[in-house]
């Protein structure tokens, strides 16, 4: 007993003194070892630097493989070695992946992270101890510890043996963050082992055999996690003394407990000695020799680096094998290392197929098990490069011979790849098995999520595939003997037929709890006569290929002349098991019965056998079959071509038929293309014979059809009594000329509709019902591919998951089952379609009706809740009336929705993260708190950096660790948010060299995380108060930092967060309330600069600014003096009564402030706003700052909004209302402040909403935002009363005193009448849509009011002024409406400060209602005006929904003043806005203005024909355009311009969508009014054709619909006056027609006076026209002119307009007969 406690003590002692002895005892030897983890770091960088690239990848290729293969690169003789071999294998494996697996999208990554770190330390101890690490295989490795002529096979195993005690010392036991203590057992055995390297120039691997792998194997199996068991041959040379043992129970084997009293070191000349091979560079040896060890060599040159301790891979350097170990790597890793990747790149989660093949051998001598596994190897890889795989492992030492083969790697990815790996299998399982000595090969082939990347240690690693699937593929190889099987998804994805697979009893699996159901992959032969079974069930969801079908056989069965062009084959070509066979089958049952069909299916034998296809083509007709004998068939032959010209070419039929005719001299003396001639005639013939009347030929997989029968297959076609219709996949193998003849029709399959699947999955179970969640998974994951939800339904009932009852039709609807309609269930003949559609209360669509029937009876099921299907089956006698009918419902302990877990790769962060010092440390945290993305001077902001260099010297620390790299930031706009490539080759972040473009200021440039795990990971690292506190910094960043776009000036923002108030603006209210006489100093506000702080970033702005109002003042005479007067006019610049302002300035050109300086055509700023609040919102939500992400997401869901991106700010308004809620709770703040928060929330979405189009979500959520104000909508009188109140306000201070609206308000008050006045003008743009126009006039006054008592937002001013003018000119008050433009256009120029393109947003619209009230007063030359102004602001903003509507206006009021050019430059520009813009309103007020543009001046821009084209194209999507005036004038002016060329046919389609256009009012848009002009002026014309004709009745009807029009205009012309010309000049032609009488000139003569007043020179020139015409003054030439020019191949180009002249051909407008 003493004896053991004193070995014990000793064992600590020994224990102790070796860490020392080394360092003391072997020289420098052992330092030189060591000191690479002390080396200088520069002098580390500088020497990785020298290094060569291809040095560089010889390294890393070199630790892929063991040095045996190193130093042996080319020999495959087989070679015996003395060796002690360790074997280590890590218990808790397979717990410790289902751990991980379950722990979400990490866990395949985190678990390879632990092996990693677990098994490198492993392995470096290996190499520390003179070892090397041959094979990994999961979580086991072997290590070979050889015998050389330095050193001993005793020498070995102490080795070994003391490199086990130190693994298991250090690494025996390991808690893993999952829970799972993961061990270590080793095992050791030495003797006589054999090293061979099998494969050949192409791909090769290495086996190790002998009785010390058997004897390993047999040790590692008796032992226990913790435990270093020793086989009896390597405890012989272990000296008992040396080390603690205890004898196994077995009584062969030892485990060692530790090291004894007399342990001695044999590490004193590790890797001292040369390399013992023949083989090795004499270069290499000399050096050896001379300078003692190539490591010291390596050390002398300064080339210390961390492969020092594993000497071979600098060796392979010198050797210069790199083109010699390619052969060993696998595609995907050589292509990387080539690539100059690092490994990290390798490192995914992928979807993959993994194939494990095992091969069982009888017993076998060593020589001959290498031989055997050389000749399975090459099988193997000779199978797997034709497929696109990857042979990844080769194993003998575990489970026999083993190879493990993967499918879906990088760049070898496959669409079948799972259909691909079977096939791989089966073949390679049928050529091994042929080998000798072969007892059985075992294959297991498994689907799904694996990571792939690098295993193990830098010095020594593998790429390897670590996952659950991996595992489960080696217990599938296992537990199914000689088969080929494989698991549920690999079934399900391979697309292949259920006939294919045999499923397999069930079989536990270790560490496997639920495989799921397994199969037998055994490929069904296909013989070309199957009989399939058509199908009770109707085809889902290939109607208009079955209507397609029966059209072009109609279509070649009609055709009377032979070469008449036609279809002679209909190809349905789609994705494997997309139902093409179905269909086909569809189709044939589908065909009359008076056709015959001859239907075959081919094989891939097929392709190999010439004529193949066209023997089966002639087969069914000649009634010949596969046991017909050459007599039988020469005499069918015979009887058909009996009639045959030339009968001396019937030998041509020999190889096709396999018939002996004769060879006539007539054969054999024609050429080869003349035989080929002649054959193709004779199988004409023979069609002509065998096809008589009509045939169908249905051939399944024409894929397989073989090349001969191709090159005849086209004379087919030439025959009028034959249609094909084929199937075929979408492989592009093969180039088929056949398929690209016109007369080929090609269908490609679609995926089924979603609606259908659920129908589909009950035809399949043969049941009434499913569960809901079943139908949902099928959508989600099926893609709508019907072979795949049969596998899947399958494989569901085989393993359990779903169950098939009978249930009634109250258990049906307590389950909430789905119930497909019976038209997808059953073949119903009409007089059942009949009796379910008045089941179902319906009734068919009208036969004019553009709905397809299909889609009119799915509509109809979907919206019918008081019928059930299954009521309706059981009104149907042939089912189960009142009894149960089977469904199918999913097992309660199963989600059969559930989706595989999205897994993602990481590398090992935390390991690296630990190796750096405290400031990178420090600078990785900070980085992960501002993003994957980051600037530089933002990460020194927010680290505090006092020492650039310091912070410039960490930066390249995690550059060279490949932690960042540069994000390549493009500063060429002058912003630092954006980027114009995204992707960031790893490669080249080893340059260390910033890629960012147009840096100006030292340190700005962005880096970027290479792993978002990383950055993840190392942000979990930081305490919340880390966290906050470095958040807020980034926020202040971002506040003060942030950067306008180069088009912009480049300068910082004003203002980021927070209400935004225009200085000029408050400063001047303020004064007008202290200076009551004092007018002008609303034009003295002065402009608000940056601080001191951003001086030199604003200075150019601050210029820019001064020489923009310079600009502005000398050219629209801004100035006070220049609106209101010159000096001498001194009082009524002085005046204060608001009246006498409107009257001096009313008619002022230059009160328009036109903006000119402003151009945001190049503007950014919105994308780096959209980043910054993007940024800003995460920071808060870290920082905990509730009030700055309430601003914040505020101010990005408007940035939203304007943007178009309409969901994510409703999602980011509906976060900000969660965050209301949380500050609600915390009770922090004053609830009318949340009240007013709240407030400006719903506003924002209302308005998302109305942008939506959806009104009734708008109008809620306006009037909670105004019950969020306190304040209630006012409905009945007091609605009137409110907005009397408000106009009487409004009016006393526009026309007598203007000060009096403003009012003194704090900063609160100012902000809730911003608020208000903002969400009153969203009320009122809704009232006005919805046509509400007393609630719109309300909002709008209510609106302005606030807005100018705050007077100190100046969108919100803009936007009020226009909805308060727009809503007046309903109303008609002209006068209210000067006043408002006057003191609105007074407005703009008191805003001195930089414009923003919103501002200028809000401008444009301002200033286009103005327009429109121009317009409507018929102030055409003030209107002009302003028109080209907008235009000119929208092009800068791209504002395209403010200007189109206003375009054609524009362009109309030109064209009626005759100035033609600027009316063509606008039509135009309206083309061009229409080209940007989502909606078609925009086209089609372009070519209706080209019509428009034809009739008045009888010049073409746009050819009917192609005005014509645009409306076939496009027309049917014109019933949502946003603008529908623009579709009520596009129908209208096709139809006049038939009328006027008497195209009566086209006048009448034309005329039926205009038959909705007669009735007009007074409060009609303009557009719609000078439309019915247009309609007026052809009915009177269609008038005249009437008279003309006689038609008494048709005159009466004309006359009254003509009266009831003008009647209709003239309202509408009181408050439009600008169509008065127009309408008097078509009731002078009215009159004409009836009369002809004096009245007529008193007409036309008030219409010349209406145009004179309001600048109508257009009208003038037509009137004249009319007049001369009417009183034939005209010559013909001129009367005919428009008529003429109207003809297709004689119109005028308006390029031919002569604009000095200004020559218009004018219509003449026709005179009735009798006249």
């Amino acid at each position: 007993m003493m004896e053991g406690m004193n070995q014990m003590g000793q064992e600590e002692y020994i224990w102790a003194m070796r860490t020392s002895a080394y360092r003391e005892s072997d020289s420098e030897l052992w330092k030189q070892r060591r000191s690479f983890i002390q080396l200088d770091p520069s002098r580390k960088s500088k020497s990785a630097m020298d290094i060569s690239m291809s040095d560089r990848q010889t390294r890393v290729m070199a630790s892929l493989v063991p040095d045996e293969v190193i130093y042996n690169v080319n020999d495959y003789s087989h070679r015996r070695y003395d060796a002690c071999f360790l074997f280590g294998d890590v218990s808790g494996f397979t717990e410790l992946c289902e751990k991980y697996t379950k722990a979400g999208i990490s866990g395949p990554s985190r678990m390879t992270q632990v092996l990693n770190k677990y098994l490198g330390s492993m392995v470096q101890e290996v190499y520390s101890h003179n070892g090397d690490v041959l094979k990994f295989s999961g979580d086991a490795f072997l290590a070979i510890f050889k015998s050389t002529e330095s050193e001993t096979m005793r020498d070995a195993v102490h080795l070994s043996l003391d490199c086990a005690l130190v693994i298991q010392k250090n690494y025996g036991s390991y808690l893993t963050d999952v829970g799972v203590v993961i061990k270590v057992k080793l095992a050791i055995s030495a003797g006589v082992a054999m090293f061979a390297l099998i494969g050949d120039e192409t791909n090769s691997h290495y086996v190790v055999v002998g009785k010390p792998i058997w004897d390993v194997k047999t040790a590692e199996s008796i032992s226990s996690a913790g435990d270093i068991v020793v086989a009896p041959a390597a405890w012989h040379y272990v000296n008992t003394n040396e080390y603690l043992f205890q004898d196994m129970p077995d009584g062969i084997h030892v485990k060692i407990i530790g090291v004894g009293p007399n342990w001695r070191s044999v590490q004193k000349n590790v890797r001292q000695q040369k390399p013992a091979t023949a083989n090795t560079d004499d270069n290499l040896s000399e050096e050896s020799d001379s300078g003692g060890s190539a490591i010291s060599t390596l050390a002398q040159e300064g080339g210390i680096d961390e492969f020092s301790l594993r000497p071979a891979v600098n060796a392979a350097t010198r050797l210069k094998i790199k083109a010699q170990l390619r052969k060993f790597i696998i595609a995907p890793v050589m292509k990387s290392i080539d690539m100059d990747e690092p490994f990290e790149y390798l490192t995914e989660m992928r979807q993959a197929v993994i194939c494990v093949i095992n091969v069982v051998s009888t017993k076998l001598e060593t020589k001959e098990t290498v031989i055997l596994a050389d000749q399975a190897y090459k099988i193997v890889c000779s199978v797997v490069d034709k497929m696109k795989g990857c042979v990844n492992k080769v194993s003998l030492f575990d489970k026999d011979l083993m190879f493990v083969v993967i499918f879906g790697l990088r760049g070898l990815k496959h669409e079948l790849e799972c259909q691909v790996a079977l096939k791989c299998a089966r073949e390679c399982h049928h050529e091994i098995r042929s080998l000798p000595n072969v007892i059985s090969i075992s294959i297991g082939v498994t689907t799904g999520k694996t990571y792939c990347g690098v295993f193990g240690h830098t010095l020594r690693r593998e790429y390897t595939v670590i996952s659950l699937i991996v595992n489960k593929a080696a217990r599938l190889m296992v537990a199914y003997k000689n088969k080929v099987t494989c698991d549920r998804e690999t079934f399900l994805h391979s697309k292949l037929e259920a006939r294919n697979f045999i499923l397999q009893p069930h079989k536990p699996l270790k560490g496997i709890s639920h495989p799921g159901p397994i199969y037998e992959f055994s490929e069904a032969e296909v013989d070309h006569d199957d009989v399939h079974r058509i199908n009770a069930c109707p085809l889902l969801g290939r109607q208009e290929s079955m209507k397609l079908y029966r059209r072009l056989l109609e279509m070649c069965w009609a055709a009377t002349q032979p070469r008449e062009q036609q279809y002679k084959m209909l190809l349905i070509q789609g994705e494997a098991r997309q139902g093409k066979t179905r269909l086909l089958d569809e189709l044939i049952y589908t065909t009359p019965s008076e056709i015959p069909v001859n239907r075959f299916n081919l094989t891939l034998t097929d392709h190999k056998i010439p004529y193949q296809t066209m023997r089966l083509i002639f087969n069914t007709p000649l009634n010949l079959t596969a046991e017909s004998t050459t007599k039988q068939k020469e005499e069918k032959l015979l009887l058909m071509l009996r009639k045959m010209q030339v009968p001396d070419l019937l030998c041509l039929l020999n190889n096709m038929f396999g018939v002996n005719f004769k060879n006539s001299e007539l054969y054999l003396s024609l050429s080869e293309r003349a035989r080929q001639i002649a054959l193709r005639k004779l199988i004409k013939q023979l069609c002509y014979a065998c096809f008589i009347t009509m045939w169908v030929i249905a051939i399944d997989d024409c894929d397989y059809m073989d090349d001969e029968s191709w090159e005849l297959f086209d004379t087919l076609f030439e025959v009028s009594t034959l249609f094909v219709v084929a199937t075929r996949g979408k492989s592009k193998n093969r180039n088929i000329e056949a398929f690209n003849d016109v007369r080929v029709k090609t269908v490609n399959l679609r995926p089924i509709e979603r609606s259908y699947l659920g129908a589909l999955a009950c035809q399949i179970l043969d049941v009434y019902a499913i569960s809901p969640e079943l139908e949902m998974a099928i959508q989600a994951r099926s893609n709508g591919n019907p072979g795949w939800i049969e596998s899947f339904l399958i494989s569901m009932i085989q393993d359990e998951m779903l169950y098939v009852l009978q249930a009634n039709l109250k258990e049906i609807n307590d389950l909430g089952l789905v119930c497909p309609p019976l038209y997808m269930m059953a073949r119903l003949t009409k007089e059942e379609t009949v009796k379910w559609q008045h089941i179902m209360e319906e009734r068919r669509p009208s036969v004019e009706s553009t709905i397809d029937p299909d889609y009119w009876r799915r509509y109809i099921d979907s919206c019918r809740d008081s019928y059930l299907n299954v009521t309706i089956r059981e009104q149907m006698e042939s089912i189960s009336i009142g009894g149960k009918v089977p469904v199918c419902v999913i097992s309660p302990n199963f989600r059969v929705g559930d989706e595989e877990a999205e897994l993602s790769m990481d590398a090992m962060i935390l390991k690296t993260f630990d190796s750096l010092n405290f400031y990178e440390q420090l600078l990785v945290k900070c980085s992960a708190i501002l993003g994957n993305q980051f600037l530089r001077d933002m990460l020194s902001y927010v680290m505090s950096a006092s020492s650039p260099r310091q912070l410039a010297l960490a930066v390249q620390k995690l550059f060279e660790i490949r932690v960042l790299s540069c994000a390549k930031g493009d500063f060429l706009e002058g912003t630092a948010h954006l980027f114009k490539e995204r992707l960031v080759n790893p490669v080249e972040d080893s340059r260390l060299k910033c890629e960012c473009r147009g840096i100006k200021i030292h340190g700005d440039f962005f880096s970027v995380f290479r792993s978002t795990l990383f950055r993840e990971i190392t942000y979990n690292l930081l305490t919340d108060n880390q966290k906050k506190e470095f958040h807020q910094r980034a926020i202040r960043y971002l506040e003060r930092e942030t950067r306008r776009c180069k088009a912009c000036g480049n300068g910082f923002f004003e203002q980021i967060l927070g209400e935004r108030h225009d200085k000029e603006f408050l400063n001047a209210r303020d004064r007008q309330k202290r200076q009551l006489s004092d007018v002008s100093s609303w034009e003295t506000a002065s402009v608000s600069r940056r601080t001191s702080q951003h001086s030199a970033g604003t200075q150019s702005i601050g210029s820019s600014s001064q020489r923009r109002s310079k600009f502005d003042e000398k050219s629209l005479l801004s100035n006070p003096s220049g609106i209101y007067g010159d000096s001498k006019d001194e009082k009524i610049y002085r005046g204060v009564l608001g009246i006498s302002i409107i009257n001096k300035l009313k008619n002022s050109f230059s009160l328009t402030r036109a903006f000119s300086s402003e151009d945001f055509t190049d503007c950014q700023c919105s994308l780096i706003l959209n980043t910054t609040y993007a940024q800003l919102i995460e920071h808060c939500i870290g920082a905990g700052d509730l009030n700055k992400e309430l601003d914040a997401m505020i101010a990005y869901s408007y940035i939203c909004i304007i943007s178009c991106n309409i969901p994510l700010a409703l999602r980011v308004l509906d976060g900000a209302l969660d965050v209301l809620k949380q500050k609600a709770k915390e009770k922090t703040e004053n609830m009318w402040k949340l009240s007013l928060i709240r407030g400006k929330i719903y506003t924002l979405i209302g308005y998302s909403h109305l942008e939506l189009g959806q009104f009734n979500e708008a109008l809620k959520n306006l009037h909670k935002s105004l019950a969020e104000y306190g304040i209630r909508f006012p409905r009945g009188l007091g609605k009137r009363m409110q907005t009397c109140a408000h106009e009487l306000k409004q009016f006393f201070g526009m026309y007598v005193y203007p000060r009096s609206l403003l009012k003194h308000l704090d900063h609160w008050e100012t902000v809730f009448a911003n608020n208000l006045s903002e969400c009153l003008s969203h009320l009122c743009t809704l009232y006005m849509t919805k046509g509400e126009w007393k609630n719109a006039e309300l909002a709008a006054t209510w609106s302005f009011s606030k807005a100018v008592e705050s007077f100190s937002n100046f969108q919100v001013m803009c936007t009020a002024c226009a909805n308060l003018i727009y809503v007046s000119q309903h109303f008609q008050r002209w006068n209210l409406c000067v006043a408002l433009e006057v003191h609105a256009l007074r407005l703009m120029h008191l805003r001195k400060a930089r414009m923003e393109p919103e501002d200028l947003k809000a401008v444009a619209k301002l200033y286009g209602v103005i327009f429109c009230s121009r317009i409507l007063r018929s102030n055409m030359e003030k209107a002009i005006h302003i028109g080209y102004i907008v235009l000119r602001l929208c092009s800068s903003i791209r504002a395209v929904k403010i200007i189109l509507p206003l375009l054609p206006h524009l362009m109309y009021s030109l064209l009626i003043g005759k100035h033609m050019s600027m009316a063509l430059s606008i039509l135009q520009e309206l083309d061009y806005f229409a080209d940007e813009d989502t909606d078609n309103s925009g086209k089609v007020w372009y070519f209706s203005l080209c019509i428009v543009f034809h009739l008045e001046t009888g010049y073409t821009v746009v050819p009917y024909h192609m005005c014509e084209d645009f409306y076939q194209v496009e027309g049917e999507n014109w019933v949502t355009i946003r603008d529908p005036d623009a579709r009520k004038r596009y129908f209208t002016v096709m139809w006049l311009w038939c009328i006027r060329n008497e195209k009566w046919e086209a006048a009448s389609l034309w005329c039926l969508k205009t038959s909705d256009f007669m009735v007009i009012s007074e409060n009609d848009s303009l557009a719609n009014k000078v439309t019915a002009l247009y309609l007026l002026e052809g009915m009177i014309l269609f008038l005249v054709f009437k008279l003309d004709r006689r038609n008494i009745e048709a005159v009466i009807k004309a006359e009254n619909e003509i009266k009831y029009l003008i009647t209709a205009i003239e309202r509408a012309a009181q408050f439009s006056k600008m169509i008065l010309p127009r309408l008097y000049h078509l009731k002078a032609y009215f009159r004409y027609v009836k009369y002809n009488d004096n009245k007529t000139n008193d007409l036309l003569n008030k219409a010349k006076r209406y145009a004179d007043k309001y600048g109508n020179a257009l009208e003038i020139s037509w009137i004249e026209h009319s007049l001369k015409a009417w009183n034939k003054q005209l010559p013909t030439i001129v009367t005919d002119f428009w008529k003429e020019h109207a003809e297709p191949d004689n119109v005028v180009n308006f390029h031919e307009f002569e604009i000095n002249t200004e020559k218009l051909g004018f219509f003449t407008l026709p005179t009735p007969l009798y006249l």
